[in-house]
């Protein structure tokens, strides 16, 4: 029986998750097709925190599964999972009971060891922080992460040795039909013609999809890090730290351990409050307003560390939909054009999900963590609202 050719657009960890898990069956013969180079975009640029503490059944579901996923990539292919432990810090008596409840629910997932910490466990674990504002955290000892760079090799060498073929600095030009429902692209290495075509183009996702005429919306948002030096050694691994309130309509601090001598810090958020970026000429490097920016919020939150400094920083981007969620499925309007995108700032720890839910689609099975009624659902972009439905918010920056 003739394997159903499958094209993948982008080869950052969602593309490549999906290749990876596409290979498995042995039902698709898989190219993926990649502008530049592996992990070129936003996944190479990632802090790559993998972790499980989140307060929605489903946002714990698929975030376990990715760190088993990531476990087991490590076990067989020699990427390091840093595990320090993650921290979600707690602003109110509500956020501790829906920590609590989250413990809970983490069970259910495999994960055992997720527990409540009140004010004086925090200040146990990290005595540099200040928690005068805050009424304690949720606590992940098992969570860690990964350079965005090797998860995405080593997902990329699976994928290969399952027969997947990778072409890098093959840009996709131009979309033509072929015979019957094929569909030819026209890449600067030459044409690849497919019975069905991903869309994982991360931050470009929007320009894909209007070269497929299967249009989607993306709001590219710019978010930078920073190095923070330490003048000594704290004498522990210290756990990342997230402070970031969920629907405060503002960004918060994070920061993660990155060797004795130094964290990486900056300032997450799942919701779109700034304009979107153009991904083909947004700045890499780091704006003094992000540095004056994050030197006072470490002020304010680890005054132990008053003598640490700021060292290089750098931009990514997180590639939003038009709701803050990922598209992952068939497109509503062609069903050969199948969505693997808009995972914003949570690629790393959501590509494995999403790729197994591209391949179950793909299978002809009911997706086992994310599929139709889902908050993944791509059916969500037929939507009759023009300010969300199938509108580039890149619009004239292209």
């Amino acid at each position: 029986m003739a394997k159903t050719r499958v094209a993948i657009v982008g080869a950052g960890t969602l593309g490549l998750s999906t290749a990876l898990h596409l290979t498995k069956s042995g039902q698709f013969d898989v190219t993926v097709v990649e502008a530049e180079h592996i992990a070129e975009g936003s996944s190479s640029r990632s802090i790559g925190i993998i972790e499980t503490q989140y307060m929605n059944e489903f946002d714990i579901a698929v975030r376990a599964f990715g760190l088993q996923f990531a476990k087991t990539l490590a076990a067989a292919e020699g990427l390091h999972i840093n595990v320090n432990g993650y921290l979600r810090l707690g602003d109110s008596d509500h956020a501790i009971d829906q920590y609590t409840r989250s413990v809970e629910l983490q069970k259910t997932y495999g994960v055992h060891d997720a527990r409540v910490l009140d004010k004086a466990d925090i200040s146990r674990l990290i005595p540099e922080l200040e928690m005068g504002d805050r009424v304690g955290g949720l606590y992940g000892p098992s969570d860690g992460y990964v350079d965005g760079h090797l998860f995405a090799t080593s997902m990329s060498t699976v994928a290969r040795r399952g027969g997947a073929t990778i072409l890098q600095k093959a840009k996709l030009l131009g979309v033509t039909s072929g015979a019957g429902d094929e569909i030819v692209l026209d890449t600067t290495r030459g044409s690849i013609t497919a019975d069905v075509v991903v869309n994982a183009a991360g931050g470009w996702a929007a320009q894909v999809g209007d070269l497929l005429g299967a249009p989607v919306t993306l709001n590219p948002q710019r978010h930078q890090a920073i190095t923070v030096t330490l003048s000594r050694p704290l004498g522990y691994t210290m756990p990342s730290v997230m402070d970031y309130v969920p629907g405060s309509g503002r960004a918060g601090l994070y920061f993660r351990h990155e060797n004795d001598l130094s964290l990486f810090a900056g300032l997450h958020t799942e919701e779109t409050i700034q304009d979107a970026s153009d991904p083909d000429t947004v700045s890499y490097t780091v704006d003094e307003s992000f540095v004056e920016q994050i030197a006072e919020a470490l002020a304010h939150r680890l005054p132990g560390l008053d003598e640490a400094g700021l060292g290089r920083g750098w931009a990514g981007m997180y590639p939003m939909s038009f709701d803050q969620q990922p598209v992952v499925g068939p497109h509503p309007t062609d069903s050969r054009i199948v969505c693997a995108l808009g995972a914003g700032g949570n690629g790393i720890q959501l590509a494995p999900a999403i790729g197994k839910t591209v391949a179950e689609y793909l299978e002809g099975v009911t997706p086992s963590l994310a599929g139709p009624g889902s908050k993944w659902d791509s059916s969500r972009l037929s939507t009759s609202d023009p300010a969300v439905a199938g509108s580039n918010l890149q619009g004239a920056q292209q």
